[in-house]
C-alpha cells in the first residue's frame, strides 16, 4: 500500500512535467503559459474517472456534448492572444473553466477575467468548481457567448474555446484598442485559427493553422 502511493505521488509530480516538455518541444515557449498549465490542476475540470489521463496532451469529454481542449491548443491560443499581466479577458465557451483558470493565473487579479457558456449545467458547474479552487471572483455568466459581455468591456484579449462560422461583430466591438480575439473559424474541414487585432486603423485579421473544435452554440 505504501509502495501504491508512492507510485501515485510520483505520478502526479512527473504527469505535468512531461506534458509541459513537450508542449516547449510544440513551439509553446518557456514562460507564464507553461507556468500557468503547470500551476493549474487540469484533474481538477474532469471527472474524476479521467483523472489517470487529465495531463495528457489530449481533449477530454466533460459532458454535456463539450470537451476540455488539447493543451497544446489551449497553449497556442494564450500565446496568440499575448495576454499580459492586469489585462482584462474575456472567454466565449468557458466549458469546465480550465482557461479561465489559466487566464486567472497569468492575468493575476481574477476579478479582470470573465467567461460566459451557453450550457447552464455546465456553467453552475463550473461556478461550483471554481469556488473550490478559490478563484469565485472571476465573473462567469451563462448566455450566449455570440454576444460577448458588453458589461465588462472593453476587453484586451478575447478568446473564443469553439468554432464558429464566422467572426460575431459584438465580439469585435468589444476589443479595446490594441486589443486581440482569437477564435476558431470554420472553413470546412477544419477550423482557421483566427486573430483579429484592433489597430489604429482598424482590425487586422490573421489566420494561424488548422484545428479541430467543438461548434460554439
Amino acid at each position: 500500500m505504501h509502495s501504491e502511493r508512492m507510485q501515485d505521488r510520483q505520478r502526479l509530480h512527473t504527469a505535468p512535467a512531461r506534458l509541459i516538455e513537450r508542449l516547449h518541444q510544440q513551439g509553446i515557449p518557456r514562460g507564464v503559459i507553461l507556468d500557468a498549465i503547470r500551476y493549474v490542476p487540469r484533474d481538477a475540470f474532469v471527472s474524476p474517472d479521467l483523472s489517470e489521463v487529465a495531463w495528457e496532451n489530449r481533449p477530454l469529454d466533460i459532458g454535456e456534448g463539450q470537451t476540455i481542449s488539447q493543451p497544446y491548443t489551449v497553449g497556442f491560443m494564450l500565446q496568440l492572444a499575448a495576454v499580459a499581466a492586469s489585462d482584462r479577458v474575456l472567454e466565449v465557451g468557458a466549458g469546465s473553466g480550465y482557461v479561465l483558470a489559466l487566464l486567472s493565473y497569468i492575468v493575476g487579479d481574477p476579478k479582470l477575467v470573465t467567461g460566459v457558456e451557453r450550457n447552464e449545467i455546465l456553467c453552475e458547474q463550473t461556478r461550483g468548481r471554481l469556488r473550490e479552487l478559490g478563484l469565485d471572483r472571476v465573473r462567469l455568466m451563462c448566455g450566449d457567448g455570440r454576444e460577448g459581455c458588453r458589461q465588462h468591456a472593453p476587453y484586451d484579449a478575447i478568446i473564443v474555446s469553439a468554432q464558429t462560422e464566422s467572426i460575431p461583430p459584438q465580439l469585435t466591438d468589444q476589443l479595446a484598442p490594441g486589443g486581440r480575439l482569437v477564435i476558431p473559424v470554420d472553413v470546412g474541414s477544419y477550423a482557421a485559427m483566427t486573430r483579429v487585432v484592433r489597430g489604429p486603423d482598424g482590425l487586422v485579421q490573421t489566420r494561424h493553422g488548422a484545428f479541430q473544435f467543438v461548434p460554439l452554440v
